[in-house]
């Protein structure tokens, strides 16, 4: 079989090999789980690791939203939060997305994305 290249005006001839066609179609759900996907029973792993009870307690404030319409001054809400040592990178673009600012990051244990009211 021979293979006839172009590029710029510039020809290349030669003799190939067939080669076996190989075509991957692959797909998946988002969440790993094979319900519409094309994965046979295979999961996705997850990065995080199993059973890390590692977590940030994270204390930050967020402008409220309510009072954004009629120009007043904005009130700030202040949170604390204990978020999981896998998902803190995305955690910390959302505060920080949100207008939000960091106040400070402790090393913590307890249930992940658990609520510890206001500070």
């Amino acid at each position: 079989m021979a293979f006839v290249s172009g590029f710029m005006g510039a020809g290349v001839s030669g003799a190939v090999k067939p080669a076996a066609r190989c075509a991957v179609k692959m797909s998946y759900d988002m969440n790993g789980d094979n319900t519409t996907g094309s994965l046979g029973n295979r999961k996705i792993k997850s990065s995080a690791v199993s059973g890390d009870t590692r977590s940030f307690r994270v204390t930050y404030c967020l402008p409220s939203l309510s009072r954004a319409e009629t120009f007043r001054e904005l009130q700030m809400i202040y949170q604390t939060k204990l978020i999981p040592f896998s998902s803190w990178y995305a955690e910390q673009q959302r505060i920080q997305k949100g207008g939000g600012t960091i106040i400070k990051v402790e090393l913590a244990s307890g249930t992940p994305e658990r609520n510890l009211g206001n500070v």
